[in-house]
């Protein structure tokens, strides 16, 4: 099974580092090939909200910078894995920029799911959609709003496997561990 991490923080965050290595380890250990894409080393310029993707292009931002590597992992892995310093709640500027040029892997038609309105799949198969959000200082208010946020984008994209997991810089190594490996049996059940 392929895997790709999209590294939404800093390699000098040492604890956000450790979750990678952890995270990485504990895949490659269940077979897994795993790619990081470390997002502070790529140019990826924010989405214009051109739709150039779906009527000019289809599938294919014109933005020729790296951020047209973020649909082509959704379309060619199992598993796409977010990694990032939660921030307000959210997802780090770099982690939220590469997420909003996946709109070229969605399709520009929409249907009614459970009431509400979502994008139709572009291609029949969706990976699973995991997300670790690390903070500094444990912040339940912005953990919370992290896990609804991701929660959100789950429903939105309907993957076929899926599980987030916030740590903190409070945990001690080992526990953090336990809960990864814990995500990745998550992984494992695909579809």
């Amino acid at each position: 099974m392929n895997a790709v991490i999209f590294h939404g923080g800093s390699q000098r965050d040492a604890g956000l580092e450790r979750v990678h290595t952890q995270l990485r380890d504990a895949m490659q250990a269940q077979g897994w090939t795993v790619e990081t894409k470390r997002l502070e080393t790529m140019t990826i310029r924010p989405c214009t909200g051109c739709f150039g993707c779906w009527l000019r292009t289809p599938g294919e931002c014109l933005q020729a910078d790296d951020g047209r590597e973020v649909p082509k992992a959704f379309a060619k892995n199992d598993v796409i894995v977010y990694l990032s310093p939660i921030s307000f709640g959210g997802y780090s500027s770099l982690l939220k920029t590469a997420i909003d040029r996946i709109i070229p892997f969605a399709s520009p038609l929409f249907k009614v799911v459970d009431g509400e309105i979502h994008h139709l799949k572009r291609y029949p198969n969706s990976p699973g959609y995991f997300a670790i959000g690390w903070q500094a200082q444990p912040d339940q208010e912005a953990a919370d709003v992290f896990l609804q946020l991701v929660g959100r984008n789950i429903r939105n994209t309907r993957p076929p496997s899926h599980a987030t997991l916030v740590l903190n810089a409070t945990q001690a190594p080992d526990e953090q561990q336990v809960q990864i490996a814990q995500m990745v049996r998550k992984m494992e059940v695909k579809q």
